[in-house]
Formats: C-alpha cells, structure tokens, sequence
C-alpha cells in the first residue's frame, strides 16, 4: 500500500505539472508565432521613386523585388521587374511577384487594387506625401519600423543636410520669386501653386512661390509679367524641349520683361526630386538650388 500510495501520490502531482508544461508550451508557441509575423518581410514592392530611395537607404535592398516605372534605380542595383505606375498598379502584375509587403505614397493605388492585395494577404503601407524635413523624417521612422531596420544613421544625414539648408535660407539677402512651370507650345503655362512638390522645394531651398493658389493653374499672359518671378523653374523631363528655358521666352514673349527672363534665370529641376512629395533626392536639389540663387 506504501508503494501503491506513492505511485498514487506521484500521479496526481504529475496531472498539474503536465497542465503547467501544456500551457507554457503553447504560450510559447504563441510568442513565436508573433515573432514570426512580426518578421521582417522578405518580398517587397515600392511604388514610388521618393519611396524606394527611403528602402535602398535604410538597407532594404535585399527584400526589394520590383519597383513602379517612377523610380530610378542606382545604376549600380541589380536589374527589378517593374510593376506598373504607382497610381495605376495592375493586380495581376503585382500578385505574380508573390509579395509580403507593398509600400508607396499616399497616391498610391487604385484603391481597388490596394484592396484586393489586401484581401490576398499582401500588407500594405501608405507614407503620407512629406511637405518638409519633420515629415520626411516621420516617414523614414515609420518604413524602418515596418522593414525591421535601424533607422539612426540616415535620420543623422538627413537631419544635418536640413540644419545645412536652414544656415543657406537664413543667408539669403531677400527670398527669391519663384515660378514652376508646366510648358506646351500654344497651350500656355500652367504654375505649380501650394500643395505641388514643386513648392516644397520651392521653400526648402529658400524661395517664396510667386503663385498662392493651390495646385496646378493655367496663367495668362498678363499674370506671367505682374507675377515678376525672380526664377523660372521646369522639370528636367521638358529640359530638351524648352532648350534650357530658351523656348519659353519664344512661347511666351512677354516673360522677356520678367526679372527672369532679363537675366534668363532658369533652372532645370531634377524631376526624381518631385516625385512624391520631399525625399532624399528633394534635398541634394534643394541644395542645388539655393546655391544658385546665391550665385546670381
């Protein structure tokens, strides 16, 4: 009975360690399953030339798989599937890349595309459009939360190249009168007004937009010569065509009584740089671009 006892004794102790063992176990088995989603995503898709600068400077490269027809990648960066325009992403054409994550600007979509890759289990992440330094910087924390990367050494660069900017905008005598435009012979000027990329980088290399209307506008002829930009602006995708700013004083004669077009002050912006809003490639033009206004 002794021995019988302690068998008995030892069986009944053993039914609450096992329960306990039972439990640990799957509370365990639940932590790792978290950690398995919460995992770096190996697959990713960028849409978005000011986006995909953000993944290839946090370290992101490795995941990346495919990229929209917007971005330019480093000449150096191995050859990517390109998916599409990042406003008008086709479904078939990014399911068929089998991806974890696609990340890009608040633009991005259409919506019923983001829908269905959401619907297909592809997690999907919209950066709001930055409109300065503290937005970009915002941004970049929340993509190096998403890829699992460390954030500190591009924030630290970013963050020295605004402090450098702000010492250039402070030197300044007077903010200069900037213009941005859209050209087409016999069609006139469209400006870029306030909530353009182009006015972002208008004001973070020093300028004031010699428009105050909101987004982009057709001008007529008598507004080009009271508007008296001190600069004239244009995407380097028109750069061939507007002969360095050449054509427009022959498209528009009257801007030839402009303070610009007396000194032909134009400048050819980077069009990577306006691509979504403030990025890497917005602040190397903006720098750029102070410079020159400093120099004439």
């Amino acid at each position: 009975m002794f021995i019988d006892g302690t068998r008995t004794m030892t069986l009944s102790n053993l039914q609450p360690l096992t329960r306990a063992l039972c439990c640990f176990f799957s509370a365990a088995a639940l932590v790792f399953t978290g950690a398995a989603a919460a995992a770096a995503p190996e697959r990713v898709i960028s849409a978005g030339h000011s986006i995909t600068e953000l993944v290839l400077a946090l370290g992101g490269g490795d995941s990346l798989i495919a990229v929209d027809s917007s971005t330019r990648l480093p000449a150096e960066f191995r050859p990517l599937p390109v998916v599409g325009y990042y406003r008008q992403l086709p479904v078939e054409g990014l399911l068929a890349q089998n991806p974890q994550l696609l990340v890009g600007g608040d633009h991005m979509g259409p919506a019923t595309t983001l829908k269905l890759l959401q619907d297909s289990g592809v997690k999907i992440l919209q950066l709001p459009e930055a409109g300065n330094g503290e937005e970009l910087l915002r941004n970049i924390d929340r993509l190096a939360q998403e890829l699992d990367k460390p954030a500190a050494a591009i924030k630290q660069s970013v963050q020295a190249q605004l402090r450098a900017l702000t010492a250039a905008r402070a030197a300044l005598a007077q903010p200069p009168r900037i213009l941005f435009v859209r050209a087409q012979q016999g069609r006139g000027l469209k400006a870029a007004g306030t909530g353009t990329s182009p006015d972002s980088l208008i004001r973070l290399a020093g300028g004031v937009n010699a428009v105050a209307f909101e987004g982009y506008k057709q001008l007529s002829d008598e507004a080009l010569v009271e508007l008296r930009p001190d600069w004239i602006l244009f995407s380097s995708d028109q750069a061939e065509q507007l002969n360095g700013g050449a054509e427009l004083l022959q498209w528009q004669p009257l801007l030839k009584l402009t303070p610009a077009g007396k000194r032909s002050a134009f400048y050819s912006v980077d069009g990577y740089a306006l691509l979504g809003g403030i990025g890497l490639a917005s602040l190397k033009e903006a720098k750029k671009l102070n410079e020159k206004f400093v120099a004439k």
